[in-house]
Formats: structure tokens, C-alpha cells, sequence
């Protein structure tokens, strides 16, 4: 009982302790809190502010929240930087004064006069709801970096010295405080949009929405790339006003823009379709990296990055097309496709999970990461250029009569079968190989190196798994080399039995069991040649399980793996180096006398 009393005596000491620490340390807050806001020159929320004036010698601007937005009213009437004003409104809400000369020390006026404060070199004035605030700011101090400062609508207020750097901030002109962002619109309910080019070689570009994809109208109709256009109208709404030139709407020969080099526009859907067009004029004299430019709805004519809208407005064609030289399909609803080269055919069927294939030489089950991993591979397929978009003659293109092509078939959404859609493969040269698909007019020409990955055979594609068992289904392996005969029986007991005895070696053994089980072959080589010594093989493997499995191994090939074949198939394989080498070794273990104590 006592070391309980003594236990619940120390939990309420501890307790109590914790609760002395956190009072002090509250109280410790609420006393800095409260000297902070003692320190405060206003009280009143900037959220609640609807107006705001700020003077100076040199410049003024005012400005009104409407509709939870702010605008500049004066000297220009223009809209405004929401987070630059609500910047400057929340330096005044904790405006502080470092120190405080009450209004009896303040004296006559001489004293206002030799502080700046008679004629101060700024004035903010800002009401919230019905209460109006203002300060004047006059000279700086004879020590430290403080201003004296005063509140504009009470002639007996103290006087407040506040932090210059502040005060700095709060100093803004018009320019300041202005909205730079040229492009407001949200790219979600973009429908149309486009650049018109003048010049020597004038060209109008428009691209339209169509569900989740995107089409060229102008200059000629074909795919745009959705994910280029997306990144345009993104770049777009990037775009920053560098310097405010001029509010005269009307004088814009000066800046090139009452015959503008370019333009760039983007209309939003809605009831009433809203248009952004900016006009883009000649390049600032003495500063080529910046450009005059002017929004078709307002009268500002400001400066931008040349180099930025040139790639806008001079490179949007080249972008968006899309260069994909297929429309785009899913690769889960291809159901079927055929690629005819050379005069031969092969053709490639999903059913089910798998992947098979009928052609010459070979008909059966394929590895289906193969088919698809080609089917990706064309899908994303791009032309080096686009050759003709109206070609006249297809002769000069190999195309009348293709060396090849790839036929699609897949399913739409509803389960029916869409209408194929054929890649043509015409004629190649150093650039490239011309190609066409069966829907478009447009001729282009790809890197002909993507040729390789057609296959040429029927068999290229088969899975590399030869064999496929579980090594409890395994009954007994036996290896025939010129250097010697192996068996590795598995017994119903567990144990494995090289050449009848259990020795050491019986871990090795039973390696190469599980090895033997899931081997793979390194390629195919095709029907079976002369050359691959089958007929008369170097080793022979056979596999003891509910199916008798027998391979039989070769001639030696260049790069170190042997021939082989599963004894009636037709195809022959390349075994690995290093699984043949693991079988030739247990030749000299299985032969070597047991250790006494084994058999």
C-alpha cells in the first residue's frame, strides 16, 4: 500500500508541476501579445478595408474593393493586384511604433513642421466599414532608421516613430500596384482559341475543343496534340506585364500595334462567349528582348518578353499539331492487328488474356508484353516532318503500292468493332521512310530505324519460357553429356538423390532442379538448321514430371549460349552460357565417390 501512496503522491506533484509551467508560460505569451498590440498603431481587420488613398510628392493612387476584387480608381481607372494591395493593407494593420511622443510633448506646430509632418512625404488614408484611418509619415530621425509619423484624422494625436523599412513598403505608385497579369482566363473552360500572324507570309491558326481532345480548324483540319495545347494556354496565363508604357488607347502607331505583327486570342465557353485577344506591335527601340504590346478590350499598351511571345505567337502551329502519325487509340481495345512486310503476313489476335499469332512457321500463344509493348511504341510513334499535307502524287512516296503496313482493329466503348486503321510504310532513304496512315490525308516521314522492331517472324514474339513446373512435380532429371551421364531424384521423403546416393552435393542438385523448372530460353533462333547440331546433340536433358519433357543442346553459338530444341517442337532456342555451364558441372560432383557415412 505504501509504495502506491507514494507512486500517486509523485503523479500529483508531476501534474501539478505541468500545470504551474503552462499557466507561466501562457501568461508569459499573453504579456508579449499584449505589449505587441499595445505597440499597434490601428485596430481593424485588413479583410475589412474597402478603400485606400496613398500620397506622395510625386505620385497618388486610389483604390476600391468591388465584389471581394480591387480596383485602381485613380489616377487611372484600371484593375489591380489583389495580393499587392492586400500586402500593403496588412503592413498597416500591424504598423507599429517603436516609440510614442504623446500629443502634450508634441507642442506647437513648429514642432510638426521640423518632424515633416506639416508637409509630409506621404499620406495613406483607408476605411473600414463606417471607420476612417489615415497616417502622414515626415522625416526620418537623427538616430536609428525611424520616421516620424502621425495619425491624419485626429489633430491631438501622439506622435509615432515607425520602422523605415515599412514604411518603404507601404510607398507604392499606381504601377505598383496594378494588375500584370495579361491572360485571366481559366484553361477548363477554354473552346477555342489561336494566333493570327501578319506580314510576308500572314497565317491564322485556330484550334477547337472536342471532348477531351483538341482539333485544328486553320490553317488546315487535323489532330492537334492536346498536351502541347494545354501547355500553351498554361504559358499563356504565365505571361507579365514587364513595364505600363501608355493608358491612350488611341495613339498606337507609335508602338506598332495599330497594325499589330501578331495576335494571339482565346475564347472561354459560357452563355455569352468571352474573348481575350492580345495584339502584339514592334520591339522597344534600344531594348530588342522586349516588345509593345496591348490588349484588344482595354487601352494600356505595356512592354513584354520578345522572346516569350515569339515562341507564343510564331511557334503555336509547329507545336500543336500533332505529330503522332496514328490517332490516338487504347492499347486495351486492340483486339487484333496485322503487320504485312515483304510479302509475308502475321497476324496477331488477343483472346482472353493472351496474345496469339498465326503466320508461317508458327501458330500459337506469344508473349503478350511483346504485342503490347509494340502497340505502345506505335501509338506514340512521331513523324521526323510532315512531308505533304495534300500530295498529289503518292509514286514519289513508295506509296502506291507500300512496302508494308499495320493494320488496327479495336473495339469501341459499346463492345462493337471500330473501323481499322492502317499504317502504310512507303519508300526510305537517308532522311527517313515515308508513311501514311488509311484516315488522313497527310504524308509524313519517320526515323526508319523503328522498321526494326516489326517483327519479321511469327516466332520472334513467342514467350521465353521453355519450361514450366513446380519442382515438387518433378520426378527425375537426367543429364547426358560426352563427359558423363547425371539423375536427380526427387524421393517422396524430400530428399534428392544424385546418381542414387544423398551426398553433399544434394543442395547443388536440388538447384539446378529449380532452375531446370522455370528455364527460360535467351531468344529464339526459328526452325530448326543444320548447322545447330540437333540432329546429333552435345547433351541431352530430360525431365521426368507428369509430361515427359526432353531438350536436346547443340552447336555452340557466337556469343556463348548452345542450340537447343524441346524435343517435337519445331523451333529451336538459345540456352544461356551459364545454365549450360551449371549443368556440366555436376558431371565430375555426381561421379565423385561418396564421403563415408552417405549412400
Amino acid at each position: 500500500m505504501k509504495p502506491f501512496r507514494s507512486g500517486l503522491v509523485l503523479l500529483l506533484v508531476t501534474l501539478a508541476l505541468f500545470g504551474y509551467i503552462a499557466l507561466v508560460d501562457r501568461g508569459k505569451q499573453s504579456t508579449e501579445e499584449h505589449l505587441r498590440t499595445e505597440k499597434q498603431i490601428f485596430r481593424f481587420k485588413s479583410q475589412e478595408v474597402q478603400w485606400l488613398r496613398i500620397v506622395a510628392p510625386d505620385h497618388s493612387v486610389t483604390l476600391e474593393r468591388k465584389e471581394n476584387h480591387w480596383w485602381i480608381t485613380a489616377p487611372i481607372r484600371a484593375e489591380a493586384d489583389d495580393s499587392a494591395v492586400d500586402r500593403v493593407l496588412t503592413e498597416l494593420e500591424f504598423l507599429e511604433s517603436e516609440r510614442t511622443i504623446p500629443a502634450k510633448e508634441v507642442g506647437s506646430g513648429d514642432a510638426l513642421k521640423q518632424w515633416g509632418l506639416a508637409a509630409p512625404s506621404l499620406t495613406i488614408e483607408f476605411r473600414s466599414g463606417k471607420e476612417s484611418y489615415g497616417i502622414s509619415v515626415g522625416r526620418k530621425t537623427a538616430v536609428r532608421d525611424l520616421l516620424y509619423a502621425r495619425a491624419v484624422q485626429d489633430p491631438n494625436a501622439p506622435v509615432y516613430l515607425v520602422n523605415a523599412a515599412v514604411v518603404d513598403r507601404l510607398n507604392k505608385t499606381a504601377d505598383d500596384l496594378r494588375n500584370r497579369v495579361v491572360f485571366g482566363f481559366d484553361s477548363l473552360f477554354v473552346e477555342r482559341c489561336g494566333v493570327v500572324q501578319s506580314g510576308s507570309a500572314p497565317l491564322s491558326v485556330e484550334v477547337v475543343r472536342q471532348g477531351t481532345k483538341w482539333q485544328l480548324l486553320k490553317p488546315l483540319t487535323a489532330r492537334a496534340d492536346a498536351t502541347k495545347v494545354d501547355e500553351w494556354l498554361s504559358a499563356l496565363t504565365t505571361l507579365r506585364v514587364r513595364k505600363f508604357v501608355s493608358d491612350d488607347g488611341a495613339a498606337l502607331n507609335p508602338y506598332g500595334l495599330a497594325s499589330p505583327s501578331d495576335q494571339i486570342w482565346v475564347e472561354e465557353k459560357g452563355e455569352k462567349p468571352k474573348e481575350e485577344r492580345l495584339l502584339i506591335g514592334s520591339p522597344v527601340p534600344g531594348d530588342s528582348n522586349e516588345v509593345y504590346a496591348k490588349k484588344l478590350s482595354e487601352n494600356a499598351v505595356f512592354t513584354l518578353p520578345a522572346a516569350m511571345v515569339q515562341q507564343l505567337a510564331r511557334g503555336f502551329f509547329g507545336s500543336v499539331r500533332d505529330r503522332h502519325v496514328v490517332p490516338s487509340f487504347s492499347v486495351a481495345e486492340v483486339r487484333r492487328f496485322e503487320i504485312d512486310q515483304n510479302g509475308r503476313s502475321l497476324a496477331f489476335a488477343k483472346r482472353g488474356s493472351d496474345w496469339t499469332v498465326e503466320g508461317e512457321g508458327y501458330k500459337g500463344v506469344i508473349d503478350g508484353e511483346r504485342a503490347e509493348a509494340f502497340l505502345r511504341s506505335l501509338r506514340s510513334l512521331e513523324t521526323k516532318s510532315f512531308v505533304q499535307d495534300v500530295p498529289s502524287d503518292f509514286r514519289s512516296f513508295g506509296l502506291d503500292h507500300p512496302e508494308g503496313k499495320v493494320i488496327l482493329q479495336s473495339v469501341e466503348a459499346g463492345g462493337a468493332s471500330a473501323a481499322p486503321v492502317q499504317l502504310l510504310l512507303g519508300r526510305s532513304d537517308k532522311d527517313g521512310t515515308y508513311v501514311k496512315n488509311s484516315v488522313e490525308p497527310f504524308v509524313y516521314r519517320i526515323a526508319s530505324q523503328w522498321l526494326q522492331e516489326l517483327p519479321k517472324d511469327a516466332w520472334q514474339w513467342k514467350s521465353l519460357e521453355v519450361v514450366q513446373l513446380q519442382p515438387k512435380e518433378v520426378q527425375e532429371v537426367r543429364l547426358s553429356l560426352s563427359s558423363g551421364s547425371v539423375s536427380i531424384r526427387n524421393t517422396p521423403d524430400g530428399r534428392v538423390l544424385l546418381n542414387g546416393t544423398e551426398g553433399g552435393a544434394a543442395p547443388q542438385a536440388k538447384a539446378v532442379i529449380q532452375q531446370l523448372c522455370q528455364l527460360r530460353a535467351v531468344r529464339w533462333l526459328g526452325p530448326l538448321r543444320p548447322e545447330f547440331g540437333l540432329s546429333k546433340p552435345e547433351a541431352t536433358l530430360t525431365i521426368q514430371a507428369a509430361r515427359l519433357t526432353v531438350v536436346r543442346i547443340g552447336a555452340l553459338l557466337p556469343d556463348g549460349g548452345r542450340a537447343a530444341q524441346v524435343e517435337g517442337e519445331a523451333l529451336a532456342f538459345e540456352l544461356g552460357a551459364t545454365e549450360f555451364k551449371g549443368l556440366g558441372e555436376l558431371v565430375p560432383v555426381a561421379t565423385k565417390p561418396a564421403a563415408p557415412g552417405h549412400g
